[in-house]
């Protein structure tokens, strides 16, 4: 008896030391804020904390929208088919034209602009809708 006693005595102390050296520290104090400096002329601002882009502001939009559509140069050949195309597998890769259309819309000068819209599915079977602007190229023509 004296034996289990001393056991569970001894368990007893352990149990306690262990808890006390688990406790957690107490919080410190906060700290108090720093003074403001007085605002003189001479005194130049912090530089401001870098803004976090996300992914998708560092995606390339051009031609998504009428807005961000891809200029085709006045001189291209073939009507421009020759630069839309490469310009689509220079993004896409490989692609499959599925529709093409043309539209016109007022620009920002007040003027009308075209557009060439050209639908192309890529090999894992998503769509993407490119924009082309066309005014420049039709602009510069020559009739037959």
């Amino acid at each position: 008896m004296p034996r289990l006693f001393a056991s569970v005595a001894f368990l007893a102390a352990l149990g306690c030391a262990t808890t006390d050296a688990v406790a957690p520290a107490p919080a410190p104090a906060p700290a108090a804020p720093a003074p403001a400096a007085p605002a003189t002329a001479t005194t130049t601002a912090a530089p401001a904390a870098p803004r976090e882009v996300s992914a998708a502001d560092l995606v390339d939009h051009a031609g998504d929208s009428v807005e961000t559509a891809v200029m085709v140069p006045p001189d291209a050949p073939n009507e421009g088919v020759d630069f839309q195309n490469q310009w689509m597998f220079r993004h896409f890769g490989r692609f499959r034209r599925t529709k093409f259309a043309m539209g016109h819309a007022p620009g920002s000068s007040g003027h009308e602009r075209h557009y060439d819209v050209i639908t192309v599915e890529l090999p894992d079977g998503s769509f993407h809708e490119v924009f082309f602007d066309m005014t420049e190229f039709w602009a510069n023509v020559k009739p037959k």
